[in-house]
This record gives C-alpha cells, sequence and structure tokens, in this order.
C-alpha cells in the first residue's frame, strides 16, 4: 500500500499488506462468495475502488454509505483464470476485476480489456483463517 492509501503491488510476501476478508458489506447478501477486505491493522478501513483504482479508506468518513458498501465488494473466483489462483470481481462494476497495471497500482478493469488474464490472477500467500496477502501470479 502506498502513502496515499493507493493499493500496490508488492515486491515480495513480506511486505504485502494483510487484508482480512469479511462479510460482504453491500446488502445483497444473496452472494455467499461475496467479501470485503479490511486493512488488517485498521479496523472499519477497506480497500474499494474510486475512480477504477484501489484505496484503502475508512467506512466512517464516507458520505455515501450505500455507494462505499457496493464498491468495497468483491466477489471471489477461484480458478477462474488460472488453477490455485483467485480473481476478485467487483460487485458494483461486474465483469470488472482487480488487475494490476505497469506501474503496480491496482485497479478494477473490465474483463474484455484486460490483456494479460495472469494481471488479474491472484495467490493467497498466507492461508490463515484471519488474513488474506494476494500476490500477482
Amino acid at each position: 500500500m502506498s502513502s496515499s492509501n493507493e493499493v500496490v503491488l508488492s515486491a515480495d510476501d513480506q511486505g504485502a499488506t494483510a487484508f482480512q476478508p469479511v462479510e460482504c458489506l453491500a446488502d445483497d447478501s444473496a452472494l455467499h462468495e461475496c467479501v470485503s477486505l479490511m486493512d488488517a491493522n485498521r479496523s472499519d478501513w477497506y480497500v474499494r475502488h474510486r475512480d477504477y483504482f484501489l484505496r484503502v479508506e475508512e467506512k466512517n468518513s464516507t458520505d455515501n454509505i450505500w455507494l462505499f458498501k457496493g464498491d468495497s465488494s468483491y466477489i471471489v473466483h477461484a480458478h477462474t483464470f488460472y488453477p490455485g489462483h483467485y480473481a476478485l470481481e467487483s460487485l458494483s462494476y461486474r465483469r470488472h476485476y482487480i488487475s494490476w497495471q505497469a506501474d503496480g497500482r491496482l485497479r478494477i478493469t473490465w474483463l474484455d480489456h484486460i490483456a494479460n488474464l495472469h494481471d488479474a490472477s491472484f495467490r493467497v500467500v498466507d492461508m490463515s483463517c484471519t488474513y488474506f496477502r494476494f500476490v500477482c501470479l
């Protein structure tokens, strides 16, 4: 994570920020594979997309809680692009997946615009029940 709270790729497992998977913030509880990712070091700070780029923002500082909840909710797809890897689809922008850019920043990108599916495939390097540490394929 950058000093401006943007979510960026880590060079290695040790430098990766830990995110705690929690119950989906969005009100659509019918999606059992939906999660929100809370910063493991700051409660009520969640990964959300704003202008397509991922940031970590405090839930209590938003003016529009409905928008915040939708933009902080992701559908987890196991083995979608590569076996043993995960893809995270935005709940509020369907068919938009978290992918990394050449500059290391993460954003949601429409599936048809992801040139290399490696860019939208992540593995979990800490398999504890408490935290996810995502790194690129």
